[in-house]
């Protein structure tokens, strides 16, 4: 199976956690706040992942991309954010399609600062999908609201946190990634988590132990997919974030798609199906990054 498409079916799953994490920050974000949030499932992920950064020994406290982790785990901790809070005030489907703009960002980025190359039909179907997301969101007839912005940030700071992520992976191992991005995640969130604390009931932890198992798997996939794959051939993907997005929301929260939604979902899927068939042909090896690195 080529790189691409491994990673492809990686991102795809990676994608459909993280739809399922917003649902569960909806339930309990009334009371717990975004930056506790977030400190308490990178808290879990430590938990989760202890195992692997033990045997990891003590090249985890040496990695050589250290600079590169840390602008991960900074850019990362701006992307969930920014993220979190925009589901919380408006619409699943408006959240996600407005934070699809990242995937023109990450092309970008991605041509100029990795130099890999971008042929004119990844340029046409991340066209063709952001084309789409307009479509539903309709900025020059409705304009930004100041959440819309707290999204397009998000999208700005998750689409560089990828930059810095495939950048980083070229110095050290999985392990050594996921391990400072956690490190910083869990520095940047603690004070704000500690200032707005609120206990949770038996149920909200409950939720908060799923959020953490999830967002642990997510991280895991999307960092294996972007190991693997060019950040080109995934960038597209991310539209199926909207597909996902919206359907969680008509069925769940009875946010009933407009027209503009299923025209632009349309465009979004056709971009995302020409994304997959074409990362299955078989393209030139990609060259390993590190041979020792696995």
């Amino acid at each position: 199976m080529p790189p691409d498409l491994k990673a492809s079916i990686l991102m795809v799953v990676a994608i459909a956690l993280f739809t399922a994490m917003s649902v569960f920050m909806r339930i309990i974000g009334d009371r717990i706040s975004v930056p506790q949030v977030i400190f308490l499932r990178q808290l879990m992920m430590f938990v989760l992942l202890a195992p692997l950064f033990h045997a990891a020994g003590i090249a985890v406290l040496r990695p050589t991309g250290l600079w590169l982790h840390i602008a991960r785990g900074v850019l990362a901790v701006g992307a969930m954010f920014c993220g979190l809070t925009a589901i919380l005030h408006i619409s699943l489907a408006d959240a996600t399609a407005i934070g699809m703009s990242d995937v023109l960002i990450t092309t970008a980025l991605a041509a100029l600062i990795l130099r890999e190359p971008v042929g004119w039909q990844r340029w046409v179907a991340a066209g063709v999908g952001f084309a789409g997301v307009l479509a539903m969101i309709r900025p020059f007839a409705a304009g930004f609201e100041v959440q819309s912005l707290v999204a397009l940030a998000g999208a700005a700071f998750g689409a560089a946190s990828t930059i810095a992520l495939r950048l980083g992976s070229g110095h050290d191992t999985t392990a050594i990634v996921l391990f400072w991005q956690g490190a910083v995640v869990l520095a940047l969130s603690a004070p704000l988590a500690l200032l707005h604390w609120v206990w949770p009931t038996w149920q909200e932890a409950g939720i908060l132990l799923i959020m953490g198992v999830i967002f642990t798997a997510g991280n895991w996939l999307l960092t294996v997919a972007v190991r693997l794959g060019r950040a080109t051939a995934l960038a597209p993907l991310g539209y199926l974030r909207l597909l996902m997005m919206a359907a969680t929301g008509w069925v769940i929260y009875a946010e009933v798609p407009t027209l503009a939604t299923v025209i632009g979902g349309a465009l979004v899927l056709a971009s995302a199906t020409y994304t997959i068939t074409r990362n299955a042909s078989r393209p030139p090896p990609i060259p390993p990054i590190n041979p020792d690195i696995t």
